[in-house]
């Protein structure tokens, strides 16, 4: 008896194209200005959170003042993220003035 061409264990022919090759990962782009504002913001926001849920927790075992100092550092991390907002506000209002002048013709305020 004669063996099959067909075996299910025979090896296809290598084909003379190679395999393309697969892309090496890429780095992620750098983060952009705004998002790195945003991640900073969200820093100083949730170590207030922290701060005010530990004043919460240990609200009943403290002092008054204890309470007080967690809120003014709370208050404080809150408002350099307020503003960290605002300059980046103004920073992106006076671009688009910017744009909008230019596109429009009109002179620089």
């Amino acid at each position: 008896m004669s063996k099959s061409s067909a075996s299910p264990t025979a090896r296809k022919p290598k084909s003379s194209k190679s395999a393309p090759r697969r892309p090496k990962a890429q780095t992620p782009p750098a983060p952009s200005p705004e998002e790195k504002a945003a991640a900073e913001v969200l820093k100083l926001v949730d170590k207030a959170a922290g701060l005010l849920r530990q004043g919460i927790e240990e609200g009943a075992r403290t002092s008054a003042a204890v309470r007080g100092k967690a809120h003014k550092q709370a208050h404080s991390l809150l408002h350099r993220a307020v503003n960290s907002l605002d300059e980046l506000a103004s920073g992106t209002t006076a671009v688009l003035h910017s744009a909008i002048n230019r596109t429009l013709g009109r002179p620089k305020r």
